[in-house]
């Protein structure tokens, strides 16, 4: 967006704009610098409501497409939907050339999404997901804050500049994804990941033309490795390349693969010949915004197979996550892994167990981690103290308060309690009941 003196005094109406959730910038703006330029030009709350549009869109996107609804994808959508929404406010109050209203965060996505193997249809499809979702809050916008005398004018000027908007993304879009693309099937990486994604779906292929191309023995055990930067603390692409070798070389394997599928996503493999590779949390601490998944070790192409599986699944349950750590290995997380499959039978599954003890309010938060611990050490009040460092009259109090929040003795459905507590300790309030504002 280039500068410009301010709106135009005819239109108003766009300083009455508000988001119906309290936002602030740059604190929930994924672009603060252009929000903030906006809000600049036509107050805090205008920007705060495009910012608003532009995760309603992206939500609209991730709900009907899942193909784009993947961790550094969604959050590439979630950035072009912002800068579209911020771009197309900043083209309707201060210049109608939608032109100089810049985006160039929709065209990010591509290259993560030629990587993944997602077709041009769903990235266009999102285009005119995210003009129909802006035209319907835009008039419903413009039908309460704008005089009836100019309301007309106003939302045809709407209607045709998210025209124009959608008109110059398409063709952008197309011509970024068709570049993308090119260079993704001129690369070793996709003839790699052709292989890859043949194994992987139980496709057959000729094990000797795998090992040929991908340079890397099927026939020995294997560990896999998933390694991944999430959207609040970003790495350099070589940094997790970096993590999942240092990881396989830790668990005493003798040969890699490793995969980049986009710049926040690495898929990995380790083998060693005769011993089964075992993995270990490293000693010294992965590189800022490092994630790590590990599956399990298995033996001959099932065993490539099945090691991804897991560390993916490992990889899905650490994605939603609520403890601070960035190592995920599967054997760790298995149940998680098995009763997270259906995250709203999770929910349903923990709030129906723990019942009140399933509150996201600190006294009781407390209460449940001590339960938790009180069982994992198999009732031992003692050692829960030792381990908690409180006194065992404390843990005592603690755990009776259990059982009153829950409705039931702890030695009620024991295995499923501590099933429950297990899902709430690492997942966090994507499984506990919200606490009441």
């Amino acid at each position: 967006m280039n500068a410009a003196p301010g709106p135009r005094t005819e239109r108003a109406w766009f300083a009455d704009l508000a988001p119906r959730a309290r936002r602030s910038i740059p604190g929930d703006a994924l672009l603060p610098d252009r929000a903030q330029m906006l809000a600049e030009l036509l107050g805090p709350q205008p920007a705060c409501w495009a910012i608003e549009l532009g995760e309603t869109m992206a939500t609209t996107i991730t709900d009907a497409i899942p193909e784009l609804a993947v961790d550094a994808v969604a959050h590439e959508i979630a950035k072009g939907c912002e800068a579209v929404a911020l771009g197309v406010l900043y083209a309707l109050a201060i210049d109608d050339d939608v032109s100089s209203a810049q985006m160039p965060e929709v065209l990010a996505g591509p290259m993560e999404v030629v990587a993944r193997g997602i077709g041009i249809e769903h990235m266009l499809r999102s285009i005119h997901l995210a003009q129909s979702t802006a035209v319907s809050v835009l008039l419903d916008a413009a039908e309460s804050v704008i005089p009836e005398d100019r309301r007309f004018t106003e939302m045809r000027r709407i209607n045709q500049t998210l025209f124009d908007v959608v008109e110059i993304l398409t063709k952008q879009m197309a011509d970024e994804y068709a570049r993308a693309h090119e260079a993704w099937l001129t690369s070793s990486v996709a003839q790699r990941m052709e292989i890859v994604e043949d194994l992987l779906q139980e496709t057959p292929v000729s094990t000797n033309r795998a090992a040929r191309v991908l340079g890397y023995d099927l026939t020995r055990w294997h560990l896999a490795v998933i390694a991944w930067t999430g959207p609040a603390a970003q790495a350099e692409p070589n940094h997790l390349n970096s993590a999942a070798a240092a990881a396989l070389s830790a668990a005493g394997c003798t040969s890699q693969l490793i995969l980049p599928l986009g710049a926040q996503l690495v898929w990995a493999w380790g083998s060693r010949t005769s011993e089964r590779p075992e993995a270990h949390e490293p000693e010294s601490p992965l590189a800022p915004g490092v994630q790590l998944a590990v599956g399990t070790p298995g033996a001959g192409v099932e065993g490539f197979r099945r090691s991804h599986q897991r560390a993916a699944e490992a990889a899905r349950v650490g994605a939603q996550s609520a403890r601070d750590v960035r190592w995920f290995a599967y054997t760790d997380l298995d149940i998680v892994a098995m009763l997270s499959t259906d995250m709203s039978n999770a929910r349903d599954f923990v709030n129906r167990e723990l019942g009140e003890l399933a509150g996201t309010a600190e006294p009781v938060t407390v209460v449940r981690q001590t339960l938790k611990r009180y069982l994992d050490r198999d009732r031992s009040l003692a050692g829960t103290a030792a381990d908690l460092q409180v006194a065992r009259n404390t843990v005592a109090y603690r755990v009776q308060r259990a059982e009153q929040l829950r409705g039931q003795p702890i030695t009620f459905r024991r295995l499923q309690l501590h099933a429950a507590l297990t899902l709430a300790e690492e997942l966090g309030e994507a499984v506990l009941r919200p606490t009441p504002d």
